[in-house]
């Protein structure tokens, strides 16, 4: 068994560093500017009372891909601008 050592330049190391970075981007799902505000995101228990709906009103919606949420570590979160705008089209339509 032959093993190899190999070294490297600091310049090299934060090239490859770029270039990982630059790859993982391509791969992850853009967020709308409004959702990146902490304050913006709130629970599955908050959405249900912003829009004062059950929770698994709230859990349907979302299975049927009617309310826009985003999943971080297992647990759902919801946009306050766009949970209020999901609730203006729907009442429009119910209107």
């Amino acid at each position: 068994m032959s093993i190899q050592l190999y070294s490297h330049s600091k310049s090299d190391l934060e090239k490859a560093v770029e270039i990982i970075l630059k790859k993982a981007s391509e791969f992850s799902m853009p967020v709308s500017k409004e959702a990146t505000q902490p304050e913006d995101l709130i629970s599955q228990i908050d959405a249900s009372k912003f829009l004062h709906v059950s929770i698994p009103t709230i859990i349907d919606w979302r299975k049927n891909k009617e309310l826009p949420y985003y999943n971080f570590s297992g647990r759902f979160y919801y946009s306050k601008s766009e949970l209020l705008e999901y609730g203006r089209r729907r009442n429009h339509r119910t209107a």
